[in-house]
């Protein structure tokens, strides 16, 4: 990370602090319609709800993989109908006599006895036999995770569940600056049509005068015109303001959760709106705070865990297998003693021929693995981007403001001076309607930047993580 900012200074050498919340920013602006409507958006905004959801079902995915550590324990029981046929001697030594229900040993390398209730057909004898078996087995499967796959599997399932919460705390940082922004853009708009109306009311006195002395023989027509269409033009670019103004309202209202139609914001101008003033040497720490950053961290630690998931399938896979339970040939002993049965023993699958899969899995995730790692990368140049683009904004639009406001009050000056001069017949009307034009467009402009002004400071909170 770079030393420090190109627009500020004092900044400290950065640590990671990105398990800590944005918290409740917007409240330094100390609004308390804003606070209200930041509230109602925290619980209402559909896209922070799919974030809430999306963490319980990553949540239960880091359950589904954590199982792996465990036995798989099942029970499966079986009534059947068999029918057994004996043609004669057995062969190869194996076991014969006469006794139908013999038990023989287990086979080597597993360890297992068989219910004594079960028929077995050993005799020396041609013989044919139908029973039926009834069988109450509970079966085990436990991978021993001796190369690490489950582990792996796990700690993906982990990081993108990780990830999935710094998601949650990106949306509710993106929706709540979305919302604050938003409402600073109505109420900028609102100061602007305050402006506009205040001229407008300028305007149709300016014509009344003009009409007046018209008719004394004071002025001509022209005076009378050129009032009107400044009028005319001032009523047009009301209607655009109050178009817009209508539309971020319709936004605001679906940030908030709410049918368009049922949603008003109260009109208020800017006047009494105070832009929060920034601490100097703002710790870059707060830069490590960023969700976005936190989810491209945690998403590459998951991709670099499926790496190993990888890597594990190219070694032998042991389980521990087993079974227990009864087994009978008769219905009503089938939970006698006699009757129990159980086996033990190890499984072992060696991947001796996969076609390249394997190879071609580990190096997919690899690849995988490169591309968070760009994407981690560049997460944080944005970052820092952000962080430079809006305290340039900010520095530079407070010194434009300043200078509108020293605008504004020379266009009052010379618009005061215009009417009088004109009163006493010294100008034309045209004088006084140009002081009124500048004038006009000067508030409009001052207002806009006192709005960009505390959109921007928004958008500095937003870049920092939250507030500072």
């Amino acid at each position: 990370m770079p030393a420090g900012y190109k627009n500020t200074s004092a900044w400290k050498k950065a640590e990671p602090r990105d398990n800590e919340a944005g918290g409740e920013w917007w409240k330094v602006f100390r609004d308390p319609a804003l606070d209200s409507i930041e509230a109602q958006a925290v619980s209402a905004n559909q896209n922070i709800a799919l974030a809430v959801d999306r963490i319980g079902e990553l949540k239960a995915q880091v359950r589904v993989a954590s199982a792996g550590f465990f036995p798989n324990i099942d029970t499966e029981p079986d009534a059947v109908r068999e029918r057994l046929t004996n043609n004669g001697p057995q062969q190869r030594g194996e076991l014969v006599g006469p006794n139908p229900f013999a038990i023989p040993s287990s086979a080597p390398g597993e360890a297992s006895s068989l219910s004594g209730n079960k028929p077995l057909i050993l005799s020396t004898q041609p013989l044919t036999r139908t029973y039926n078996v009834f069988s109450f087995p509970v079966d085990l499967n436990w991978e021993l995770d001796l190369f690490g796959r489950v582990r792996r599997n796990r700690e993906a399932a982990h990081a993108t569940a990780q990830a999935a919460m710094a998601d949650l705390n990106n949306t509710l940082l993106s929706v709540t600056a979305n919302v604050a922004q938003t409402y600073y853009s109505i109420r900028a708009l609102d100061a602007e049509i305050g402006v506009l109306e205040r001229t407008i009311a300028t305007r149709q006195d300016g014509l009344s005068i003009a009409q007046e002395r018209l008719s004394a023989g004071l002025t001509s027509d022209l005076d009378v015109t050129r009032a009107q269409s400044d009028l005319a033009s001032d009523q047009a670019d009301l209607y655009s303001v109050q178009r817009s103004r209508a539309e971020m309202e319709n936004a605001l209202a679906t940030l908030l959760g709410f049918p368009a139609s049922d949603f008003r914001l109260t009109r208020r101008a800017l006047i009494d709106t105070r832009i929060p003033n920034i601490p100097a040497g703002l710790p870059s720490t707060l830069l490590e705070r960023r969700p976005d950053v936190a989810e491209a961290e945690r998403e590459l630690a998951a991709a670099n865990a499926r790496v190993g998931v990888a890597v594990a399938a190219f070694f032998p896979v042991i389980r521990l297998t087993g079974a227990a339970g009864f087994e009978s040939a008769d219905m009503g002993d089938i939970f006698d003693w006699e009757s129990r049965m159980w086996q033990i023993g190890p499984s072992i699958t060696f991947p001796l021929f996969e076609g390249g899969r394997n190879m071609a899995n580990l190096r997919a995730s690899q690849a995988s693995y490169r591309e968070q790692v760009d994407t981690y990368r560049q997460q944080v140049l944005i970052s820092f981007q952000d962080v430079e683009n809006a305290l340039a904004d900010l520095h530079t639009l407070s010194d434009q403001s300043d200078a509108q406001e020293r605008a504004v009050a020379s266009a009052v000056k010379s618009l005061e001076l215009s009417q009088s001069q004109y009163g006493k017949g010294a100008s034309n009307f045209l004088d006084v309607l140009d002081a009124e034009r500048t004038l006009l467009s000067d508030e409009r402009v001052s207002v806009q930047l006192l709005g960009q002004r505390l959109q921007d400071t928004v958008l500095l909170i937003k870049a920092l993580g939250g507030t500072w």
